[in-house]
């Protein structure tokens, strides 16, 4: 159940805030509302092997930054500075980790219109 909770936070954020997956994270300005925002996380985890995806998907094209990091095993991070069209699900950015028991994945994200947040995954403390 837990994995099917995790892979319906590919079609919204609201699932992946629900699964505790996709964090609702921090709105600094403007952007309360996951579902307004223009992007999410997807989380799957498989054995001792976890994969993200961050997804864009704006009602409106917008110029993003992003800041991704996967903690694991390992560290893997990435950034970004892209333009997304409207109403066309990409993805950004997909990063692969292996993990024994812990896994922590936040992403800071700054949109166009100035709105900031942040999306968290895992076992973030």
């Amino acid at each position: 159940m837990r994995t099917l909770i995790k892979r319906l936070a590919l079609i919204t954020p609201a699932f992946a805030i629900a699964a505790g997956t996709g964090g609702a994270g921090q709105a600094n300005t403007g952007n309360d509302d996951p579902h307004s925002r223009a992007l999410a996380l997807s989380v799957v985890e498989s054995g001792d092997r976890v994969e993200i995806e961050l997804i864009a998907h704006s009602d409106v094209a917008q110029q993003v930054q992003y800041e991704i990091e996967l903690i694991g095993n390992s560290k893997a991070r990435h950034n970004g500075d892209t333009r997304i069209p409207a109403g066309n699900r990409q993805v950004l950015s997909r990063l692969v980790t292996n993990v024994s028991d812990t896994w922590c994945a936040t992403v800071a994200v700054v949109e166009g219109n100035g709105a900031t947040y942040t999306l968290t995954a895992g076992d973030c403390s």
